[in-house]
């Protein structure tokens, strides 16, 4: 996934390739009827989506005076940052909100559930270096320090391309467990 992400660095075709595979693991989740594959992919495409509408409609872009740098980074590293935040404790908290939303008995920790929140503290963890590192290069003037900025969509697109390969390893894994759900009923 790292290799196929890395051949394509444009931001449209990344998110949109990343908001497709989420929609169709959400969707094979259903397929299979597994719920705590619909409701991890569920609620990564939730708020990915919400992340992405809201920089795509402008409502970042629309508040920011384009003259003033610091407040226009500070928004948008922040903005990043508390979508990050917000969804690595959705995961981390999953099973407990996956019960509140559905009173279904097969809702239980998963292998998946122990790695998702990692890479949202990873992109959480970026997002506040970023935000850091731009508030010293626009208010403290030192512009030599842009080792993430420079790097920002890569270190993106490394924890996204881990997503990616969790996501489908969790596919596959789940649809073998169906498999022998169904051998074993024989």
């Amino acid at each position: 996934m790292a290799f196929v992400c890395s051949q394509i660095w444009t931001l449209d075709v990344i998110t949109h390739f990343y908001l497709l595979l989420l929609g169709i693991c959400s969707v094979y989740g259903i397929y299979l009827k597994n719920i705590n594959m619909v409701h991890i992919t569920g609620f990564i495409l939730l708020i990915t989506g919400v992340n992405k509408t809201v920089f795509d409609i402008g409502l970042i872009n629309n508040i920011i005076p384009a003259d003033n740098l610091l407040l226009q980074g500070t928004l948008v590293y922040g903005t990043n940052l508390m979508f990050s935040l917000a969804l690595a404790l959705i995961l981390i908290f999953r099973v407990q909100l996956s019960r509140i939303i559905s009173h279904s008995k097969n809702i239980e920790l998963t292998h998946f559930d122990g790695i998702f929140h990692w890479v949202f503290i990873y992109m959480a963890t970026i997002n506040l270096i970023s935000l850091l590192e731009h508030v010293a290069w626009s208010y403290f003037e030192m512009k030599s320090w842009s080792l993430i900025y420079d790097n920002f969509e890569r270190l993106v697109y490394i924890a996204w391309a881990v997503n990616c390969g969790a996501l489908l390893t969790m596919m596959i894994c789940c649809s073998k467990e169906n498999r022998s759900d169904d051998a074993s009923t024989f």
